[in-house]
Formats: structure tokens, sequence, C-alpha cells
């Protein structure tokens, strides 16, 4: 382009606002700075981010929506974490008096009342019922997880109670009439789970849950028999263990394992730990320091990990 053209000219200082807001919607990560930095008025573009119809939960979107549900009216909101707004709202009636419990793909897992329990789809308002939990058991669970989307084949529902070292563990099967309960006995391992919401669930049927004291418990389901725990890692030191204030995890698909995020008492200080198993025995717990260009998303519920992003944690 010529020097002497003048700026009002750019052909980059032509685009309507409202065009180049769309086409900042359509951006992530480092791609948006990247526009941000082609002149000033696509500097001071609005920043529109796009409608959650177009990909509310889907698993192959560099940025998920995180959703929050308003107990006491049924509202459910979907937060844009790029954007750092709320970009729309749906009050869905049925809803009300119920969680979150668990997310994956375009499902919730959703709890109600002391033993209800049932799938929902933010996106298509889609419903799988499951069968209400036992009475003398009630929905006392703190952790829960499932295997794949509710409406695939072989889908396994997995809730892990407060108490208990290893804590009970009910488990049920997408199209099954009844919830199964396994507490261990004559354990010899200290193990238990208060600080972590959100097992990872591994193919081949193994949940991997973070220990409070920073060890690993991996759940193996066997669909025609008790599931089996196996532990691994020795416990944090305590003065470590006194640090942290809140756990996340997530699995860590490309290189296989488990992210381990943790919050501490230190205003704005954050730990990501790498555990991956080396092989039948050994447990390798790595504190990381970059995320190699991918950006971890992560709420009580679920968390995600996504590439060709920026890194930071969020």
């Amino acid at each position: 382009m010529e020097s002497s053209l003048e700026y009002s000219e750019l052909w980059s200082d032509c685009l309507p606002t409202d065009i180049l807001g769309l086409i900042s919607s359509r951006l992530v990560g480092g791609e948006y700075f990247v526009f941000r930095a082609v002149c000033k008025r696509w500097r001071t573009a609005p920043l529109k981010p796009p409608h959650p119809s177009l990909r509310v939960h889907d698993d192959d979107s560099p940025s998920p929506y995180l959703v929050t549900l308003r107990k006491k009216t049924g509202t459910v909101e979907f937060f844009h974490p790029m954007y750092n707004e709320v970009t729309h709202k749906k009050n869905i009636a049925i809803l009300k008096g119920c969680r979150i419990r668990s997310a994956k793909g375009s499902w919730l897992l959703m709890s109600q009342g002391n033993h209800g329990m049932f799938f929902f789809n933010p996106h298509s308002n889609g419903i799988i019922e499951l069968p209400n939990l036992l009475e003398e058991i009630g929905n006392y669970c703190c952790a829960w997880t499932f295997s794949s989307p509710p409406d695939s084949l072989d889908c396994f529902v997995v809730g892990f109670d407060f108490y208990g070292s290893p804590p009970l563990v009910c488990i049920i099967k997408v199209g099954d009439s009844t919830w199964k309960f396994h507490r261990p006995f004559n354990t010899q391992e200290s193990f238990q789970l208060t600080g972590c919401n959100n097992p990872v669930f591994f193919e081949k049927n193994s949940v991997y849950v973070w220990g409070d004291e920073g060890n690993l418990g991996i759940l193996n389901i066997n669909e025609n028999s008790s599931p089996t725990w196996e532990f691994y890692g020795k416990p944090f030191p305590s003065q470590k263990l006194s640090l942290i204030r809140k756990v996340y995890t997530a699995e860590d698909v490309d290189k296989g394992g488990m992210l381990v995020v943790f919050l501490t008492h230190k205003e704005g200080k954050v730990e990501v730990w790498r555990y991956k198993m080396m092989n039948e025995s050994v447990l390798e717990r790595e504190q990381i320091t970059s995320l190699d260009d991918r950006t971890l998303f992560e709420t009580n519920k679920s968390g995600n990990l996504r590439a060709r992003l920026s890194v930071h944690v969020t």
C-alpha cells in the first residue's frame, strides 16, 4: 500500500463496525489479539461473543461455554470465558431446585432433591431419566462423573460419597433399572476425597480421583462384578497440603494422565501438576509451567483442555 495513502483511505478503516464485531466473534485467544493489532479502528471494535446456539459444550469447540444454573428460578446462564460475559439465558421450569453434578459434551448430569437424577441437554432441552437413588443412601455423593454422552452405548454414571477410606461408590449403566452401591472393606489404604469434585473418566472404564493427601486413586469399573480400587503415590508433605485451597482436574488427552490445578491460599497463586502412570505401578507427579499452546477451562463440575489457544488458566 502506498506510503502517501491517508489513514482514512485504508481499506481496514472502511469496514463497518458491525462487520468487525462479527469477525471478532469468530476469533479466540491469539487470533483475537492479532486482529486487534491490525489498526486502531479494529482495536476499538465492539467485541461480540458468538451466540451459544452455535456451539454449546461442543467438544470440538476451542472455547467451551460455562453453564450456571440458578437453582431457585431454573434459569440457565451461558458464560463465555474468553469474552468474560454471560451471552445468553434460558428459563427452564423443570430445572428449579436442581443441581449440576457433572458435564461432558452437550450433556449435564443433574440431581433433584435427595434421590432424583437425570441428564439434561441445554442445547436441545433433551432429558434422559435415571432411576432414583435408594432411600437409605440419598444424594449425598460429593463427586460425580460419567463415561460418555448418555445417548451413546455403554454410558456409566459414577458417584463418590464424602466418607470412607476409600469412599462408598454408586454406579449405574444408562438403561439399567437400579443403582449399585459398593463400600470397600478391610482396605489398608488411606484415601479420602473431600476436596475434589470432578473425577476424570478415562477409557477402559477407569476413573481417576485426586485424594485429599495428593495421592491418586483409580477406580476400575467392571460391568459384571464389583469395582476395584488402586492407589498410587505418596502423600504430599503437610506443609504443601496446607497451602491448597481448591482443586480442579482435567484429562490431559495429548500427553496422557490427568492435570491437577491447585488454587492456593496465596492470592493469584495457581499451580498445575500432571499425574501420569508411567507403568502399571509407578505414578509420576510433575509440576508444569506451560500448557504448550493450550488453554485449560475449569469449573467444579468438569475440566476441558483445548488446543490452538494462548496459554492461560481460567
